[in-house]
């Protein structure tokens, strides 16, 4: 067997004031700064009305899931010859968090809606990257033996015109 590729991803972290944390992102600079929102506050007990209002780790785990998904399915679509720029091709995303017998979050799934407009003699061949596309995405795969990814597919069909393309 050969030897598998790796690489490493980089990031720096601080603990601002609980519950705020803050990532800076090495290969960018990009800083994150995470919270505690509304109901997840609550379940660690901060009342969410002193806080900040930032985004939960699990709001970003369903954002870079659904974001690279989204990336996945459009380039699966190029493939095929199916334009999916701007707002041919969106999404919405939804996890669904439970609590655990021992108290701890857990993200048990993420469903990803997409919307996608383009001629109807594409549907059966958009229908088919959904139903592969995820296989093929690399945070979609490094999560799925933890939770379940499902994605559903609403085509909406327009006219073909000449000279439409990818």
């Amino acid at each position: 067997m050969a030897d598998e590729t790796t690489h490493e991803v980089r990031v720096r972290l601080t603990r601002e004031r609980p519950p705020i944390r803050k990532a800076v992102l090495e290969m960018t600079g990009d800083e994150v700064v995470f919270g505690t929102p509304g109901w997840q506050g609550e379940h660690y007990g901060f009342d969410p009305s002193t806080l900040p209002e930032h985004p939960g780790t699990l709001d970003y785990l369903v954002a870079s899931v659904a974001g690279c998904l989204i990336g996945t399915f459009g380039g699966a679509l190029k493939a095929r010859g199916i334009d999916s720029a701007g707002d041919r091709l969106t999404a919405e995303a939804t996890g669904e968090v439970v609590v655990d017998p021992d108290g701890v979050l857990r993200l048990r799934s993420i469903l990803v809606r997409y919307t996608l407009r383009a001629p109807e003699g594409m549907r059966a061949a958009a229908e088919r990257a959904n139903e592969h596309h995820a296989a093929h995405c690399p945070n979609a795969r490094s999560v799925a033996a933890a939770i379940a990814i499902t994605t559903e597919l609403d085509f909406v069909a327009e006219r073909e015109t000449a000279g439409a393309g990818a």
